[in-house]
């Protein structure tokens, strides 16, 4: 979203609506910069120095539309988002015909999930000019939240016709092109992420692999982004092999032994060892493009992941029990949209009172207290505060007759494993799996449940347990 802080040109305020203070008096210039030294705070990231320097101005000119626009900036980068949303409305309040002051309300009421106001002040935002770039790029976020994706790249392209150098903009469009199935020009387009400041760029002497012959090469696979994106896109090395390659991989730890028993890698190395020779390398994310992936015969592939012949891991049955299914229901703490992709463990917990379900919990970190919290102690069997890597889940995993799970790194082991895996998704759903529909393009054996109003879980879990009646009347056969 495009909302940095700036410092506008100052209006002539009458002296007889702000009252001098000690701070300033009526010294404008030291008025301008004070704000403009607080704004370098924000952009730099010093987000409580800014936010309390903000303040501190709003007790001189508590009518100035900057520094409420600032302010609601801010706030809302630090997650206080009704009181961005606030702010927001006051500096609209001091000038109502600005239109970056209505396209910054717009981000923080996307922010709070508030999309159909959201959408209607980044409209007015363009309606205002219409030859406001940011607008149409803000505006374009908004519906493809919304899930109205040619509306939503009809505004990127808009905004980038504005504005050809905008290289953000360039990547959100080429998610809505992956959200709405295009896979190939998708992925393409996604290259243009690798211009992004915040992309990793790697270390290395040795090229980059621009996707030509790669027959008796050794190429080094690194992880760009999450857990997740591993587990997904590490499928595609075996492309690499089939054309003969000799296949690398470097990985977060918590992920090298299960990786180290796939097939078609010849080694895995974990992030911080010493890297073995390589003659080029690629982004794990870049696969897709890079090989020119058949994506209408992912379907027919069989699983590429597997749990290791040895572990500690063990899953026990009980008489009456028919079906053993994990869950998991929160996201980490800290990563983007962790809120609304964590679903309420209580949810979870009514599918524990069924006598032919035996219940674990995969749950990791922080939340695995949501057991004992709920008294559940005695309903979910708590395996996850046993598991410390990917290879000890997928030994739990491959003893399961189905995992129902949030967006997590764990449905993506999951799936990629062939185990039935039910999906959770919020209303505003990650680009992996895609909009609508039950499938993904990537997992036959993963079933989708997305939510249809922001933040109602209770009509998934509706559909969720409709099937799993479903699933338990075929257990019985």
């Amino acid at each position: 979203m495009n909302d940095t802080p700036s410092i506008y040109p100052l209006r002539p305020e009458s002296p007889a609506s702000i009252a001098p203070t000690p701070l300033f008096g009526n010294d404008v210039d030291s008025f301008v910069q004070q704000l403009r030294l607080a704004a370098q705070a924000h952009r730099a990231g010093r987000l409580d120095e800014a936010i309390a320097s903000y303040l501190r101005l709003l007790s001189v000119r508590p009518y100035h539309a900057e520094l409420h626009n600032n302010l609601g900036v801010a706030l809302r980068l630090v997650g206080k988002l009704e009181a961005s949303v606030s702010h927001h409305r006051l500096s609209l309040a001091a000038d109502p015909g600005n239109p970056a002051l209505h396209s910054n309300l717009g981000n923080a009421l996307r922010a709070a999930n508030r999309l159909d106001e959201a959408v209607k002040h980044h409209f007015q935002s363009i309606t205002l000019n219409r030859d406001y770039a940011e607008g149409f790029f803000n505006l374009a976020l908004c519906l493809r939240d919304l899930g109205r994706l040619d509306e939503a790249i009809g505004c990127f392209a808009r905004s980038l016709a504005l504005h050809p150098d905008n290289r953000r903009a360039r990547v959100e469009l080429a998610i809505a092109l992956l959200m709405r199935g295009e896979l190939s020009s998708g992925f393409a387009a996604y290259e243009a992420r690798k211009r992004l400041p915040e992309t990793p760029t790697p270390d290395f002497t040795q090229p980059a692999w621009d996707g030509g012959p790669i027959a008796g090469k050794r190429i080094l696979l690194y992880p760009e982004q999450g857990l997740s994106d591993v587990l997904l896109f590490v499928r595609f090395a075996r492309e690499l092999k089939r054309r003969g390659a000799t296949v690398l991989v470097l990985c977060q730890a918590l992920l090298k032994e299960l990786l180290a028993t796939v097939d078609f890698i010849d080694q895995a190395v974990a992030e911080g060892e010493k890297l073995p020779d390589f003659d080029v390398h690629a982004s794990m994310v870049s696969l897709p493009h890079l090989c020119r992936a058949d994506f209408a015969a992912l379907a027919a592939e069989p699983a590429y992941l597997h749990a290791p012949a040895m572990s500690r891991i063990k899953l026990g049955r009980i008489e009456k029990a028919k079906l053993r299914i994990g869950i998991y229901w929160a996201a980490m703490p800290g990563q983007p949209q962790d809120r609304q992709r964590s679903a309420p463990f209580a949810q979870f917990l009514a599918l524990a009172g069924d006598p032919e379900l035996l219940v674990f919990s995969l749950q990791g970190g922080a939340h695995q207290k949501d057991i004992q919290h709920f008294g559940a102690g005695g309903l979910v069997h708590d395996v996850g505060r046993g598991i410390f890597d990917f290879a000890e889940a997928a030994t739990a995993l491959s003893q399961l007759d189905l995992l129902v799970s949030i967006d997590a790194p764990i449905a993506h082991l999951a799936a990629a494993m062939g185990i039935r895996t039910w999906v959770l998704l919020p209303s505003i759903v990650d680009w992996r799996w895609q909009l609508g529909g039950e499938q993904a393009p990537w997992y036959p054996s993963a079933r989708l449940f997305r939510q249809t109003r922001p933040g109602d879980w209770d009509l998934v879990f509706t559909a969720l347990r409709s099937e799993l009646e479903t699933l338990k009347q075929i257990s019985r056969c």
